[in-house]
């Protein structure tokens, strides 16, 4: 019975890395698509925290504004 417990134990430890390396490889195969999925989603809030801190101002006069001021600098503007 000795022999046979002792067989397994070195079955086990001979044969651990290959088992070890399977567990590993099944825990990290969805990984990148969880990745890209996450990067998608905050790049999602940082456009609806933008639009919603711009929904209130008027950006066509800020840049009319912003193009009179270049061009009345450099001698452009009347």
């Amino acid at each position: 019975m000795n022999q046979v417990f002792a067989a397994l134990y070195v079955w086990t430890m001979l044969n651990t890395d290959k088992a070890i390396d399977k567990l590993r490889a099944r825990r990290e195969s969805g990984q990148g698509t969880l990745e890209y999925v996450g990067m998608i989603a905050v790049a999602a809030l940082v456009v609806v925290a933008v639009i919603t801190v711009l929904k209130g101002i008027d950006l066509g006069n800020i840049v009319t504004q912003a193009v009179q001021k270049v061009t009345s600098a450099l001698g452009f503007g009347g």
